[in-house]
């Protein structure tokens, strides 16, 4: 509320009221003048930060604790929480708000003025001093609900920086999958483009001696062609999976960090009913809608305490006709007409969007948790069967070949050709099943939040959650 103030004439005053006041004035400006904060220019210098990223190593704590510039994904992750740049942004938001925190529910400044007048007719020539104070009394518990309000802002803030550090732990754990993948399909391409190369020398001299027409040679060579073409593609997707894990952990492009092909290894099923029971209290962003609800509960209290209006006082002493006198100005806003009646209002709508949000929030991660369980259900028996039935009666069709090759048996070119590329698909789509279990167990892991197995390799300093939940997407396997 604004404060009024209450002055005293005091015509005729003698010169000792008027050097009080001017030494009332200065005294209050010097006050004032101590307790202001001081102005200090911050210049962006953006040419300095680009060279400073471009140089930038990871911190050396974690450098030296995990043994050098080889890093797995347990490791990339403890990067990431340290130099990620949304993370940075997420902290110095918390910090606004912690700022309003430790400012919030403060008196309002007092205020103090002094008039000078002079009658410019009459009989009485002398100045007349006029004097002001101004308080404001709290008197109905509005800066309590102030420091309250303000303490839920940086709880919310708070709470966002740790659920943006689960979910860019979660997206340095999908980049590191897409990386780990991608260099299973180069490897694979690798292999198959050796075969190819070795089986087309043969094919060459089987042309020269007429054992095989020049069709049949030439659909070895454009295998040949497309094997290369996949392989430079391969180069890139592993290279662009490389460049994306450096952008998460905070590290610029030309950063020279070896990466372990380290996969993410667990054993037991989903306990997607654990989950489903403990979604309220371990989603991150169920926790941030939660305090976003707490935060307008706090708004709506804050609200109404602002309709009851603060006691404002203005207190004077001066002289008049020679007699000294002490005048004590009450004043009080009566909550009729406006009582803050529209703010009430806006803040219990926003409440109840608040609560809309939160409950909408459980109730698509609660249908969302049954999704990606049959996704990943579907993925890893499709995995299983892969690598337990198709790939092995694919490995013994081109043991038998390569065994009758070597017996000097007359073998078939297409049908070598044929063995070899369906030996390669089913490779490829072994790889392919597996990223999409290790996709479908991430979101798993994102829904059911920070306590859930950490990456293999992850050391006690590392890892900070317990295993609630539990999925297992299996890269090594897909490794040739």
């Amino acid at each position: 509320m604004h404060t009024t103030h209450n002055s005293l004439h005091l015509p005729g005053a003698g010169r000792r009221y008027r050097m009080a006041a001017f030494a009332a004035a200065a005294l209050a400006a010097d006050l004032v003048a101590v307790g202001c904060a001081k102005y200090r220019a911050q210049p962006l210098d953006l040419e300095a930060h680009r060279a400073a990223y471009l140089e930038r190593t990871p911190p050396a704590e974690i450098e030296a604790a995990e043994g050098g510039s080889t890093i797995n994904c347990a490791q990339a992750e403890a990067i990431g929480l340290v130099l990620n740049p949304q993370l940075r942004i997420a902290r110095l938001k918390s910090g606004v708000a912690r700022a309003t925190a430790e400012n919030a529910g403060l008196w309002n400044d007092p205020t103090i003025g002094i008039d000078l007048t002079r009658l410019l007719e009459g009989s009485g020539q002398g100045w007349e001093v006029l004097g002001s104070v101004g308080l404001t009394v709290p008197i109905s518990g509005r800066l309590e609900i102030e420091k309250a309000r303000a303490g839920s802002a940086e709880m919310v803030e708070l709470l966002r920086v740790a659920r943006d550090e689960w979910l860019v732990r979660i997206a340095i754990r999908r980049a590191w999958a897409e990386w780990i993948a991608a260099q299973a399909s180069f490897v694979s391409e690798e292999r198959f483009f050796a075969r190819v190369s070795e089986i087309l020398r043969l094919v060459d001299t089987m042309e020269a001696r007429g054992e095989i027409s020049r069709i049949e040679a030439r659909l070895f060579r454009l295998e040949r062609m497309s094997a290369i073409a996949s392989f430079q593609s391969l180069v890139a997707r592993v290279e662009s999976a490389r460049l994306a894990i450096l952008a998460l952990i905070g590290l610029p492009p030309n950063a020279v960090l070896k990466m372990q092909n380290s996969p993410f290894e667990t054993d037991s099923p989903v306990d997607t009913e654990r989950m489903r029971q403990n979604i309220v209290a371990t989603n991150p962003s169920v926790q941030v809608l939660r305090a976003e609800y707490l935060l307008a509960e706090h708004s709506v209290e804050l609200e109404v305490e602002r309709q009851y209006p603060d006691l404002q006082i203005g207190p004077g002493y001066g002289e008049q006709d020679g007699d000294r006198q002490f005048v004590l100005g009450l004043g009080i806003a009566l909550p009729i007409f406006n009582a803050n009646r529209q703010a009430i209002a806006e803040a219990i709508a926003t409440r109840e969007v608040a609560r809309a949000s939160a409950e909408n929030a459980v109730e698509s991660l609660l249908a969302e948790i049954a999704a990606v369980e049959i996704e990943w259900r579907a993925s890893s028996a499709h995995r299983t069967l892969i690598a337990e039935e198709i790939l092995p009666l694919m490995e013994a069709q081109d043991m038998d070949v390569r065994r009758l090759a070597q017996l000097g048996g007359e073998i078939d070119a297409l049908i070598l050709l044929e063995s070899l590329k369906r030996e390669h698909e089913v490779r490829l789509k072994l790889i392919e099943t597996t990223h999409a279990e290790s996709r479908a167990a991430l979101r798993i892991m994102e829904i059911a939040g920070p306590r859930v197995p950490e990456c293999a390799g992850a050391s006690e300093s590392t890892s900070t959650a317990s295993a609630t939940t539990t999925v297992a997407p299996r890269m090594s396997e897909t490794t040739p």
